[in-house]
């Protein structure tokens, strides 16, 4: 949402394997998930800035997996 929103998107987290897998990492960290609402987070960034987004539109998606596998593991001692 951040990415798109403020115009900083030259690539998207999903592009950047490290990055993505990390993201996904600490996501399915137990306890994590449950304090993530994305549909709450798409409706708060692109409805609270009408200066950026003046008509209020707000994507449906993407939808991503966050809990797909990551490759993380290969960092454990």
């Amino acid at each position: 949402v951040y990415a798109v929103h403020f115009k900083c998107n030259k690539r998207l987290l999903r592009e950047y394997p490290n990055l993505f897998n990390y993201t996904k990492d600490i996501y399915q960290i137990p306890g994590i998930s449950s304090t993530v609402n994305m549909e709450h987070i798409r409706k708060h960034y692109y409805g609270s800035h009408p200066s950026i987004n003046p008509y209020g539109i707000i994507p449906a998606g993407p939808n991503i997996d966050y809990n797909a596998p990551h490759d993380r593991e290969r960092f454990s001692a």
